[in-house]
C-alpha cells in the first residue's frame, strides 16, 4: 500500500533528468506516484525544490548569534524577536514548521522505498540512489532540530531530552527522543547513505553534481555532526577527504557566489537552486532578510578582517555593513539569481582543523593557513581553539552556522553576547535552547 501525504503527492513536481527542469505546473498523480523509479526521482525533486525555498534555510539563527550588531523589527518581526532571544513572541521562529515540512517529505520516499518496481538492475541502483539521498536530508534536518530545540549534546547527558524523532508518515503524535537517540540516528542514516553511495559508484550528472545531495554532502554533514557531537575522531576521518582539494585564488574568488562555472571550482560542496520571486531578481530571499530587519554585522566581527582580506570586499559586506554575499547585481544580472550555498570546502578545512588541534596542532595551523592566504590574509604563527572559531566566523558569517557554534563553544572561549539594549546571552544561557512553538506543545500531549 502506498503511503502518501494528500498535500505532497498532489503537488509533486514532474522533472527531466537535470534538477533545474521542474514545472510546477505538472503534478505526478497519486496513483501512479510510486509506479517507477522515474517517479520516485521526480519525489526527489520536489524535495530539492522545496530546500530551495528560504525558508527552509538556516539564516534566520544568525540573527540570535554575535555576527549581528543591529537588527530592527521591519518587515520580519520573527527576525527581530530571535535577535532579541524572544522565541515565542508571535509570529514564531518558522523553523520547526519548515523542518519537519522537510522531514514529512523525506519520509514519503523512505516509506515507500520497498514498493518501487526495479526490473532491472539500474533501476535498483537509481532506486536505492535515491532512497539514500531522502535519510541523508533528512538526518540534516534532524540536526538543524536538534540544534535549536534541544540542550547542547557533550556527550555525557545523552538522557536529557532532544526533538520527536519522525521516521515515518503515520499521523501520531511523537514524544521528544533522548539526545544520544537522536545523534544515533542521525549518524545511522548518514552512514547507511554512505555505504549506499559507495557500494553503487554514485555518479550525479557533471551539471548537477553541487545540486544533489551524494556522497561529498553526506560526508560533509556527518564531519559538521561529529563536531557538535564532540566526536573529534570522526569530525577528522570525514573531513579529511576535502582537505586535498584546492581553494580559489582571491582574484578568482567571485566564482564561488556568484556561480560562474570553472573546473578549479571545488569550493561548493551542496547548494540549491534559488528559486524565489523577488522582485525584479534584484534580491534573493536570503538577501532580503537583511533588507527587511536593517541588519549590520557587529563591530567585533568586522574589526576581525584584514584589509587584504577579499571576504570584506563591498562585494560581501555593503557600505552599510550589511552581509552581501548573495547581492544580485541589478544592472548587469537582472535575471540572474544566485544559488544558496549550504556545505562548503572551507568549512570542512575549518572542522578538520579543530578535530586535529589539540593532537597534532602543526597540521590545524597548516590547514587554517591555506585557507586565510586564499583569501588574502595573513598567515598565522600559532594557532588555538579561539583563532579557529574567529576564522570560522570571517569565513561562514551569514551561513546560519555561528549561533550553533556559540551554543556547543561559549563556555570554553568565555563568550558573552550583549546587545544595546542590554540584553545578554551569557555562557550555557537557557536562551540557547528555542521553544517549541506554541502550536506544537498546545496539541501534543507528549510535550509540556
Amino acid at each position: 500500500m502506498k503511503k502518501t501525504l494528500c498535500a505532497f503527492i498532489g503537488s509533486l513536481m514532474l522533472s527531466g533528468c537535470s534538477l533545474l527542469d521542474i514545472d510546477p505546473d505538472n503534478v505526478v498523480p497519486s496513483e501512479s506516484a510510486f509506479d517507477d523509479v522515474k517517479y520516485y526521482q521526480q519525489a526527489l525533486n520536489y524535495v530539492y525544490r522545496s530546500l530551495a525555498d528560504a525558508n527552509s534555510n538556516m539564516q534566520m539563527t544568525d540573527f540570535a548569534s554575535d555576527d549581528f550588531g543591529k537588527a530592527y523589527e521591519g518587515y520580519s518581526p520573527s527576525n527581530y524577536y530571535v535577535f532579541k532571544w524572544d522565541y515565542s513572541s508571535q509570529p514564531e521562529p518558522h523553523i520547526w514548521a519548515s523542518q519537519y515540512s522537510l522531514i514529512s517529505k523525506m519520509n514519503v520516499l523512505s516509506d515507500n522505498y520497498s514498493i518501487v518496481p526495479v526490473p532491472t538492475e539500474e533501476e535498483r541502483v537509481q532506486r536505492d540512489q535515491i532512497y539514500a539521498q531522502a535519510i541523508a536530508l533528512r538526518a540534516w534536518s534532524f540536526f538543524n532540530l536538534v540544534q535549536l530545540y534541544a540542550p547542547r549534546y557533550d556527550g555525557t547527558n545523552g538522557q536529557e531530552l532532544g526533538i520527536p524523532l519522525k521516521l515515518k508518515l503515520d499521523r501520531e503524535y511523537l514524544p521528544q527522543s533522548p539526545l544520544e537517540t537522536v545523534y544515533g540516528q542521525i549518524i545511522s542514516d548518514l552512514e547507511k547513505a554512505e555505504s549506499i553511495f559507495v557500494e553503487t559508484s554514485f555518479t550525479p550528472l557533471a551539471a548537477d553534481e553541487e545540486f544533489v545531495f551524494g556522497l561529498d554532502a553526506v560526508r560533509a554533514l556527518k564531519a559538521r555532526v561529529a563536531l557538535f557531537m564532540g566526536d573529534l575522531e570522526m569530525a577528522k576521518e570525514s573531513a579529511k577527504s576535502f582537505i586535498d582539494r584546492s581553494f580559489l585564488s582571491k582574484e578568482e574568488y567571485e566564482k564561488l557566489w556568484k556561480d560562474i562555472e570553472s573546473s578549479e571550482n571545488q569550493e561548493v560542496i551542496f547548494m540549491t537552486y534559488d528559486l524565489s520571486d523577488t522582485d525584479e531578481a534584484q534580491y534573493l530571499d536570503y538577501q532580503e532578510m537583511y533588507e527587511f530587519n536593517s541588519v549590520s554585522l557587529a563591530t567585533d566581527l568586522l574589526l576581525l578582517f584584514e584589509d587584504s582580506d577579499i571576504r570584506k570586499y563591498p562585494e560581501y559586506i555593503n557600505d552599510i555593513n550589511m552581509p552581501s554575499k548573495y547581492r544580485i547585481d541589478y544592472q548587469t544580472t537582472l535575471d540572474q539569481n544566485l544559488n544558496y550555498k549550504h556545505f562548503r570546502l572551507a568549512e570542512q578545512y575549518l572542522i578538520y582543523a579543530e578535530a586535529v588541534l589539540d593532537t597534532n596542532p602543526s597540521e590545524a595551523l597548516k590547514v587554517v593557513n591555506t585557507l586565510r592566504e586564499a583569501r588574502g590574509a595573513s598567515l598565522y604563527a600559532t594557532i588555538d581553539l579561539k583563532k579557529i572559531m574567529n576564522e570560522r566566523r570571517l569565513e561562514l558569517f551569514s551561513e546560519g552556522l555561528r549561533f550553533y557554534d556559540l551554543k556547543r563553544i561559549s563556555e570554553r572561549l568565555n563568550i558573552t553576547v550583549e546587545r544595546s539594549s542590554g540584553e545578554l546571552l551569557v555562557p550555557g544561557s537557557k536562551l540557547y535552547n528555542w521553544d517549541i512553538p506554541l502550536v506544537e506543545t498546545n496539541s501534543n500531549p507528549y510535550i509540556d
